[in-house]
């Protein structure tokens, strides 16, 4: 989102709200995967416990894409074609062009260079596997297949979690903005759609589509729909200012509570996979805290940056922080794998200088490539009355 408007108390109608902290946060959640990825830490020591789940950025990532788009979305929309039409070439036109450019490099340097390649799929494969492998990627296909998932940009396969909710997110804004109690029907839904696809026959398995319920859980839109709706879910208690949300400012330190909830459920991850029992039980109790318990949390944190003055919030606001908010999808996409190994092998091997040369390559991506594309190529914005006469609060 752009920085149109200052953070508006209520919603404001035809208004694009910009709530700056949450730009911040965005750089937090891609700071806490990097260390999930590049954790460098002694294996099974208890920081190295910690580090291995900051995979919950990822959570943070599918629940704040949830609010934005409902808050973004939730009171215009009509479902006519050129509506339909604007609201895909704005997520186009976010998410697609430079995902594309980088896949492109990805696998040209794969090719001249088959020792950067994380899972050598490619690189081993002919010419027809080269080609399925590259379609794969550039479809934004891969993560419905376990051979596909890590190839090319080893953090794309969120991309195919997060385009798949913005085909359906239309069709999700007008059911909830109905009747917001059918939340949890849907998750049930989807799951259970989930469940049928991974108990069809063999041959509709191939190249590993949907092939467990653990897979399904924790790679599909199907089981990670909770994280996303719980954001569309907030957006709509926003939009209709709902008296909650009212009690919530009044008695209740969202931040503080959210974010006290979110660093509980870490510490639920840390001491899962510290328990005796199984890898399976150990995967199910992961998910069930990934990607359920934790989304209240995230929901309430997230409402206390929109609406409460604090340290964090201020801190999350601040230029700095705005930068690299903006900058955290560049960030996300080309800080593993590719980028580190190559920094590792010719540039340093201090975490500390490899995550500051990625930020800052992140930032003249964002500056020179990402943003650039984004204004050429998405509908231009008319301002309605209500934006125009908007003033910063």
């Amino acid at each position: 989102m752009s920085s149109e408007i200052a953070t508006p108390l209520t919603p404001v109608a035809g208004a694009k709200p910009y709530f700056p902290a949450l730009t911040g946060l965005r750089a937090l959640a891609a700071w806490l995967i990097f260390f999930h990825h590049v954790n460098s830490f002694e294996l099974k020591s208890l920081p190295e416990r910690i580090t291995g789940e900051f995979h919950l950025g990822v959570t943070v990532f599918f629940v704040l894409s949830g609010l934005l788009i409902g808050v973004r979305y939730g009171r215009q929309l009509t479902l006519s074609r050129q509506w339909l039409v604007n609201y895909v070439r704005h997520r186009f036109a976010r998410i697609y062009p430079l995902y594309f450019l980088l896949t492109c490099l990805y696998f040209v340097v794969y090719q001249l260079a088959p020792q950067y390649d994380n899972t050598g799929l490619f690189t081993e494969s002919h010419l027809p596997g080269k080609a399925l492998v590259i379609g794969m990627n550039l479809t934004l296909l891969r993560s419905w297949f376990t051979g596909f998932r890590f190839t090319g940009i080893y953090t794309g396969w969120t991309l195919t979690v997060e385009e798949f909710f913005y085909l359906l997110a239309p069709f999700l804004l007008l059911g909830l903005r109905r009747r917001p109690a059918r939340l949890p029907l849907y998750v049930v839904g989807f799951v259970a759609i989930g469940c049928a696809l991974v108990a069809l026959p063999a041959p509709f398995h191939r190249f590993g589509f949907m092939p467990t319920y653990t897979f399904m859980l924790a790679a599909t839109f199907f089981g990670r729909s909770f994280e996303f709706l719980g954001g569309i879910y907030l957006a709509l208690l926003w939009l209709r200012q709902a008296p909650v949300l009212d009690w919530l400012v009044r008695h209740v330190s969202c931040t503080a509570v959210g974010g006290a909830w979110v660093l509980s459920c870490l510490g639920l991850l840390v001491l899962n996979h510290a328990l005796p029992w199984s890898n399976e039980q150990a995967d199910l109790g992961r998910i069930v805290i990934n990607n359920l318990l934790v989304v209240p949390g995230i929901c309430l944190l997230l409402y206390g940056l929109m609406h409460e003055s604090t340290c964090l919030g201020r801190l999350l606001s601040s230029q700095p922080f705005d930068l690299f908010g903006k900058a955290s999808y560049a960030f996300y996409l080309i800080h593993a794998e590719l980028l580190d190994r190559f920094l590792i092998l010719h540039v340093t091997t201090s975490l500390p200088l490899r995550f500051f040369i990625t930020n800052a390559l992140a930032i003249a991506l964002y500056k020179g490539v990402e943003d650039p594309l984004h204004r050429l190529l998405a509908p231009p914005r008319v301002a309605s009355s209500a934006t125009k006469k908007q003033t910063p609060r």
